[in-house]
């Protein structure tokens, strides 16, 4: 959450998430971060959960408010 926090509106591909939170020599599927952003979504409950905005074939970034 907090690499999303630093540059919001900036769109974080997976792969980016994977090498900051993991490290590069991270050994796993891409799938990892969709499920911890669930996690942290649910954990935020309703309508802070919509803070995460999923950029389709892209990533994620927060949301700026609407």
């Amino acid at each position: 959450m907090t690499e999303l926090m630093q540059e919001p509106e900036k769109v974080k591909s997976r792969d980016e998430l994977l090498d900051v939170v993991w490290g590069y020599d991270f050994v796993g599927q891409t799938n990892t971060v969709d499920v911890y952003i669930r996690t942290i979504r649910n954990k935020l409950g309703d309508p802070y959960k919509k803070l995460i905005k999923t950029v389709r074939g892209l990533g994620y970034c927060l949301r700026e408010d609407d």
